[in-house]
């Protein structure tokens, strides 16, 4: 799924693989020991998700557990799923996520900090799912096009300029999305923006697949991303801005059942000791020496972990 290859530091020097590393060379070995303790890391299928579940991979056996790699399962769905049923132990999800899909909720609780603490205290409450961190970084859904959309499409600046966009330039009106985002959020989206999309202009496709054609505005002008993509940039593409807050930002977590927490303490401050690293322009890095370099994600979590010390 993902291209192998070799993964460079920011200063342009050496490449991290697994012969690289010396995982009792750092601080995870010297202030973790989980020798004994048995754990099934998953994540889900993007870059992003797989990244911080390799993470996770590689943190864990440097304070000597034994862990099943299990990333890149498919959706947000059947990871939850497979972490209620106990077929996974850990993975890492985002809190507006949680809030909406996981646990039903209609309406997002404003504040990066404040979604994250309804999230963990609801989840933990109703279903003894724990929410450890979290990260330093949120991710979010925007709409983007390219910086240089040819036509009337090159005016749209903001999300609250689509319902005239799409009234005025129905034929100019097309969309491209992922399976999930256009499950979950489509048709909220187009009635909070009064924007309805004619139906022959929206498509539907592998998420990489947005960046590349929203870019070259062929077949869609607009499309739906991650903010933390480091493809937005690379492909000089424009976030509209979101200046009603219509997309909350969604702090990622380590989301466990209890019982694992329970039986493992130590995850918790594991989990702190992660995220607290795992930063904004940390993690568009990482998103991007696997989508721009072709590095794999085990080296861009090897490099991430060796850069912060916590393995050798």
């Amino acid at each position: 799924m993902l291209a192998t290859g070799a993964c460079t530091g920011r200063d342009g020097g050496g490449t991290t693989t697994p012969g690289d590393v010396d995982p009792d060379g750092g601080s995870i070995a010297e202030g973790f020991d989980l020798s004994g303790v048995s754990l099934s890391v998953s994540s889900k299928e993007f870059t992003e998700s797989v990244v911080l579940g390799k993470i996770t991979v590689h943190a864990l056996r440097a304070a000597g557990a034994e862990v099943e790699d299990r990333t890149g399962l498919m959706g947000s769905n059947i990871a939850r799923q497979a972490l209620e049923n106990g077929e996974v132990d850990l993975y890492w999800e985002y809190s507006g996520t949680g809030w909406t899909q996981h646990l039903g909720h209609d309406t997002a609780v404003q504040g990066e900090q404040e979604q994250f603490e309804a999230t963990a205290e609801a989840d933990l409450e109703e279903n003894r799912i724990a929410w450890l961190g979290p990260a330093g970084f949120g991710n979010q859904y925007g709409i983007a096009r390219a910086a240089d959309a040819p036509g009337p499409a090159g005016g749209v600046d903001s999300l609250g300029e689509l319902g005239d966009f799409v009234d005025e330039h129905p034929e100019e009106a097309t969309f491209c999305g992922a399976a999930e985002f256009m499950d979950r959020e489509w048709e909220n989206f187009q009635q909070a923006h009064d924007a309805p999309f004619p139906v022959d202009g929206v498509h539907q496709m592998d998420l990489a697949l947005n960046y590349v054609n929203g870019a070259r505005s062929d077949p869609c002008n607009f499309a739906e991303v991650f903010t933390t993509d480091a493809r937005i940039d690379s492909l000089d593409m424009e976030v509209l801005e979101d200046s009603e807050g219509y997309f909350t930002t969604e702090l990622a977590a380590l989301t466990a059942r209890q019982e694992t927490v329970e039986e493992s303490p130590e995850l918790e401050e594991l989990a702190d000791l992660l995220g607290r690293a795992l930063t904004e322009d940390e993690i568009i890095e990482l998103n991007g020496m696997v989508d721009l370099e072709g590095a794999d994600a085990d080296a861009a979590a090897l490099h991430f972990l060796q850069e912060n010390g916590f393995v050798g």
